[in-house]
Parts: C-alpha cells; sequence; structure tokens
C-alpha cells in the first residue's frame, strides 16, 4: 500500500479516537509550539516513524553508480523523569529485505532553559549497531527553540556534535536549523534544513549554497495533545532531488 495513502486513512481515525484519549492526564499543550523541550514529569511518549529512503547516485570520476530503496521502522518512546529530565530509548530495523537486527539506541535531555519565549535543553545520544556489531556515534547537542510570535518559531533539534566511538573517530558539528508554523491548534507545518557542517576531525566541512543545498519540510496533526500524526519530506541536496530523498510518516502517542 502507498505510505500516504496510509497515512491520510490514519487522519479519520486518529479523529475518531482523539475524544476518548483527550481525558488522559497529560500535562503539555495541544499545540506543538507550546509545548516544552522535555517530557514532562510522569508523562511517557511512544512512537512509531515509518522511512522509504530512495538512493541513486552516480561518481562521474569513476563511473560508479549506486542505485535502490530502503524502507525502516524506527520504534521508540520517551519518559519524563521530572520536569527538566528526560529519558529515551529507540530501535530501528530495516523493512525491506527484512532484517530484525538493527540499531538501539538510548538517549537523555535535560531542560536549562525550561519556559519562556526561547526554551532550551542539552541532550546526549548513543548507540549500538546489532547488525554491524558497532558503537554509533556519540551525539551531544541543545535542542532550543525561539518563539517569534504565538505561530512562529525557529529552532534547532539538537545532537549538532557527533563523536566516532568507532575507528576512524571522525567529529563533525551539524548546523541544523529549521521554522515551524503552527497553522492553527490541531496543525503544525515545519521546514527544515541545514547551515552546514564543520568538519572537525577526519570529515570533511560544507556550508549551505556552497556545497549544497538540503531541505526539508512536513507537518504534525494534532487531534488532542495525547497524540500526533505526521509526514515529511526531505532531500539532502536539492540540486539532485530526485536521486536522493527520504520520505517519513510518523505517529506520537502520549500518555
Amino acid at each position: 500500500m502507498n505510505k500516504q495513502k496510509l497515512f491520510v486513512g490514519l487522519i479519520p481515525m486518529a479523529a475518531l479516537i482523539a475524544p476518548a484519549l483527550a481525558v488522559a492526564d497529560v500535562n503539555q499543550p495541544q499545540e506543538i509550539i507550546d509545548r516544552p523541550r522535555t517530557t514532562p514529569a510522569g508523562q511517557i511518549t511512544v512512537g512509531a516513524d515509518i522511512g522509504y529512503t530512495r538512493l541513486s547516485i552516480s561518481d562521474p570520476v569513476s563511473g560508479v553508480s549506486v542505485s535502490g530503496d530502503n524502507t525502516a521502522l524506527n520504534l521508540g518512546g520517551a519518559y519524563g523523569v521530572n520536569d527538566k529530565l528526560e529519558v529515551g530509548v529507540a530501535y530501528a530495523f530495516a523493512l525491506k529485505e527484512f532484517e530484525i537486527k538493527g540499531d538501539l539506541g538510548v538517549s537523555a535531555a535535560y531542560a536549562i532553559i525550561p519556559t519562556g519565549n526561547l526554551t532550551a535543553a542539552v541532550d546526549v545520544g548513543v548507540g549500538y549497531n546489532v547488525l554491524g556489531e558497532a558503537l554509533d556515534p556519540l551525539d551531544l547537542g541543545v535542542e532550543v527553540q525561539f518563539k517569534v510570535n504565538e505561530k512562529l518559531a525557529v529552532y534547532s533539534q539538537g545532537g549538532q556534535l557527533s563523536i566516532g566511538l568507532e575507528s576512524p573517530n571522525q567529529m563533525d558539528l551539524g548546523l541544523p536549523v529549521a521554522v515551524g508554523y503552527q497553522v492553527n491548534p490541531q496543525i503544525f507545518a515545519h521546514v527544515d534544513t541545514s547551515i552546514g557542517n564543520i568538519g572537525l576531525k577526519d570529515s570533511s566541512t560544507s556550508f549551505i549554497f556552497a556545497d549544497f543545498i538540503p531541505l526539508g519540510a512536513g507537518a504534525f496533526f494534532s487531534p488532542s495533545n495525547t497524540m500526533d500524526f505526521g509526514a515529511s519530506i526531505f532531500f539532502p541536496d536539492v540540486k539532485h532531488a530526485g536521486d536522493f530523498m527520504t520520505i517519513v510518516g510518523s505517529a506520537r502517542l502520549h500518555m
């Protein structure tokens, strides 16, 4: 079944079951733009992302071409230890060419600016690739959001610093940025990009427009403050949009 059709079909279903979940004791606004950077105390959030990636690239020098597509499922959850500290776990594995041996990740975030128009939380994450029998990079960063007004916000998702834990211990500093717009209490739209990537060790440095133009767009539909459904598309470089893209469908339940 086409994933976009599946996602659209979930929306009326969500509208039907939302009233029952709306009575749950969930301490967060319905509007995504007004939610805190970390999961509220005592709250559990569980979710799933289904991602489809299409890749078709060729090296003009060597003449080597790589093409194919992949579908993966990412399952995860987060728990609010208190109003500032959040811990989480996630597991991702391939659906196409099914392989249950995937990637197990753990994370934590701590709110350093919990309320106001400017909110921020430091985060850390690490994982282990079961299939590859190797540690994932250690990700450190700051998830930050600045509300320009009641509907418009500029934010960064965090995890900007990536430190390789396996040889050659590559280090990169990413500069992701996004703009979000709260259309109404139920719909939050966003556009994502990256200013650049600074290679700190055994990696290259690149900047938007000079080397690449990454661009993503998507939206979340929140029938209540207890659930969110989302869809997004991302191009690592819009100059090669037809060669490399990722489409993701998401669902979140807060309880």
